[in-house]
């Protein structure tokens, strides 16, 4: 089994997070005072790193954000729209399609991957593309894709505590320090049990890259939801069916910069599942720099991930069922 690599390649992600800043230059191909709109299009592990701008970008940007995980774009992309083009194989179909619509409607574009149709189009088109320097499972190299956009995006909105932020999580990963003992444990948490991961919405990025990797790489389904839309619908579901609540084990992920009062949420949600005798657990990331606290705590769920992996005797690195299932597309 690859196991071994895939602890390497996590505990690469700060790494990966420099490299990736570094492959490109912060020169856009257009003028940014015309742009009245941004769309994202990607799959998997390149469409969250699209999660992960749209919420650092919310409290600064004066334009809408769209992530599309889909064949096409919103109607109202046109000329005067922002299309990111992530797919880190350059081959995922759904990605290739927004591609191609984007050209039609003269959007303008950058385009990042590996290689792939995707530099193909890019390069034939004149379209600025970044292109990820490394073979490796897509969902691993989110910090590399993450950060070699943000350098463009920090050049388009040119706002000064955006930059701050930036640089301030680039400089702190050299000594960045692994929470080795909590993964372990939160791993021990999920072994037998369904995860369920809540997180403020301000934050779905992680609590859908903590489900996506507990999938992937542990091969052990899992689920999320967001606060506070899950107070008007989920919490009346968890009740049955009957033993529930030995089935699962919920996590509350707490920021800093959320909404407070969907922290009061959080601990009322927690407490009524106390109660009823859930297993839950509360894990705070409280550092200033809201970009930080995406990545330490993505990188402490994807330990968390491996570790599950382990327990599970599983491969971390294979993916047959996507394999599976993008060999029957093409029939």
């Amino acid at each position: 089994m690859n196991n071994t690599i895939m602890l390497n390649l996590i505990l690469k992600f700060p790494a990966y997070v420099k490299r990736g800043y570094d492959l490109t230059d912060s020169s856009l191909n257009f003028d940014r005072k015309n742009i009245k709109s941004i769309v994202y299009a990607g799959m998997g592990g390149s469409a969250l790193a699209g999660d992960i701008l749209k919420e650092i970008l919310s409290p600064v940007s004066k334009i809408g954000i769209e992530v599309v995980r889909n064949y096409d774009l919103p109607e109202y992309a046109g000329k005067d729209t922002f299309v990111i083009i992530s797919s880190f194989s350059g081959n995922t179909e759904e990605t290739i399609s927004c591609f191609k619509s984007a050209l039609k409607r003269g959007s303008k574009i950058i385009a990042v991957s590996s290689g792939g149709e995707v530099e193909k189009l890019a390069k034939k088109n004149k379209i600025t593309h970044i292109k990820l320097p490394v073979e490796i499972p897509p969902r691993t190299a989110l910090g590399m894709t993450l950060f070699a956009l943000l350098k463009k995006i920090e050049a388009f909105y040119c706002d000064l505590k955006l930059s701050r932020m930036i640089s301030d999580v680039i400089s702190r990963m050299d000594d960045y320090s692994y929470d080795i003992d909590t993964a372990k444990m939160l791993s021990k948490m999920m072994q037998n049990r369904i995860p369920i991961f809540y997180v403020d919405s301000s934050f779905s990025s992680v609590a859908r890259r903590c489900a996506n990797q507990v999938s992937e790489n542990a091969k052990h389904f899992a689920h999320f939801n967001l606060i506070p839309e899950m107070n008007h619908n989920e919490i009346v579901g968890l009740k049955m069916p009957e033993n529930l609540n030995k089935s699962v084990v919920i996590f509350f992920l707490s920021f800093r910069q959320e909404h407070l009062k969907n922290r009061k949420r959080a601990s009322i949600i927690k407490k009524i599942a106390d109660e009823n005798d859930f297993s839950t657990i509360s894990v705070d990331f409280e550092d200033s720099n809201l970009l930080f606290n995406i990545v330490d705590s993505i990188i402490l769920f994807d330990l968390a991930s491996y570790y599950l992996a382990l327990y599970n005797k599983v491969d971390a690195v294979e993916v047959k069922r996507i394999s599976l299932l993008k060999k029957r597309m093409k029939k």
